[in-house]
């Protein structure tokens, strides 16, 4: 038995590293990530493991490959547990057999990845390994254990593990594969699985454009910023106080970055339409809007840019109907649990409009046409509908995780 320690070892070890990684595409392939998942798979076109989750292998039946190579290595490892237990020929042929169909057919998919889908999921990879590992196991348990076998003795011990074993695989496979489907990010009410699948598409596409734009490398400033201390995400609205979809878009980003606490920071950048303070404004437009912007620069001075900033965008619409007055923007911080007095005390600074003027500087310097403009990780996101930005946003977040 001294000589079968090795090809036992190899058995057990490939059967369960197929195990750990067919229970991973499991989850991967129903469109629940982990965590796993993310060290493993890389987010360009040729590693993602987009490309099996989404081929005609991916899924046949409806039901994820992985789920069956689940059970397969769960039935290599029984059949192995057999073995060390009893030492029979007719076992051992089915495991020998079983792994050299088990190789043929993932040569089969590293084929069809290659040439098909022009690409080799990485998470799909390891469980190739695995089989290479199996497959080696089982011909040294057959080369070296053949006069060993005792097809005529095999003990209750045995049969037990065998079935108890098997019986386990078959259990959890079910287990995660039910639990993935559960985990799943819920989809909106209304939308059919048609309507889902092009939807993420769409993201897909975004997320190409996303990561093929100019790396900006702008600066990052600690100040008008919520979110984590070392994001995963970095993003970067400049907006106008006085711009209705930079209200929408500010919304958005300040609920996106409540979901995602420890991976996501928003930086607040000033870009006021308004030929008051921003040089490429040749038209008066927004009048007002850069003394709205003084006016969150003002209570950031006190601690309190986003309480300012929720202010001045709730009062949007006054402001648009009415002339922007010092009485008005004080009257709004008081109400907003800022020092009025504070406020335009330092309204009256000059420093203050320079750090309105240092954003737009930023702003011109990348050519910004609108707002809201949005910079996500110092790459422009795509200018789309407002609907698609937090299902991009979440593309973008899940492909940075994985670096």
């Amino acid at each position: 038995m001294k000589n079968l320690t090795i090809p036992f070892i190899a058995i057990f070890f490939g059967a369960l590293l197929g195990l750990v990684f067919s229970a991973v595409l499991i989850y991967e392939h129903n469109g629940s990530k982990t965590k796993l998942g993310a060290v493993v798979c890389d987010v360009n076109d040729s590693n993602s493991c987009e490309i099996a989750k989404d081929s005609a292998m991916g899924k046949p039946f409806g039901i994820p490959l992985a789920l069956f190579g689940f059970l397969y290595y769960g039935g290599l490892a029984a059949l192995a547990l057999f073995l060390l237990l009893a030492l029979h020929d007719t076992a051992l042929q089915m495991l020998l057999w079983g792994t050299l169909a088990g190789l043929f057919f993932d040569i089969f998919l590293l084929l069809y990845s290659v040439t098909i889908l022009g690409g080799v999921c990485r998470l799909c990879a390891v469980t190739y390994v695995a089989q290479l590992i199996v497959t080696v196991g089982a011909y040294l348990l057959r080369t070296r254990g053949e006069k060993m076998m005792k097809p005529d003795s095999v003990p209750l011990s045995a049969k037990a593990g065998f079935t108890s074993l098997l019986v386990a695989v078959f259990a959890a496979g079910l287990f995660f594969h039910s639990n993935a489907l559960a985990s799943q990010t819920p989809q909106t009410s209304g939308v059919t699985p048609e309507q889902a699948k092009l939807i993420e598409q769409l993201n897909n596409e975004f997320y190409k454009q996303w990561r093929a734009g100019e790396v900006l490398r702008l600066d990052k400033p600690v100040s008008a910023s919520k979110g984590a201390a070392r994001p995963v995400l970095t993003i970067m609205e400049f907006a106008d106080p006085l711009c209705p979809h930079c209200k929408d878009m500010g919304a958005l980003l300040s609920e996106f970055v409540k979901k995602h606490p420890d991976t996501v920071r928003v930086i607040f950048r000033h870009y006021p339409l308004d030929i008051q303070c921003n040089d490429a404004m040749k038209r008066p437009f927004h009048v007002g809007a850069c003394d709205l912007a003084r006016a969150m620069e003002c209570g950031e001075a006190q601690g309190k840019f986003w309480q300012m900033h929720d202010a001045v965008f709730s009062q949007q619409d006054t402001f648009m109907r009415n002339p922007v007055t010092e009485k008005g923007i004080e009257t709004l911080a008081d109400g907003a649990g800022v020092s009025g007095a504070g406020i335009l005390s330092c309204l009256r600074n000059q420093s203050t409009m320079a750090k309105v003027k240092a954003d737009i500087a930023q702003g011109n310097r990348i050519k910004i046409t609108g707002t809201p403009t949005t910079i996500v990780n110092d790459r422009r996101l795509p200018g789309v509908p407002l609907e698609y930005v937090p299902g991009i946003l979440e593309k973008i977040l899940a492909e940075e995780a994985r670096k």
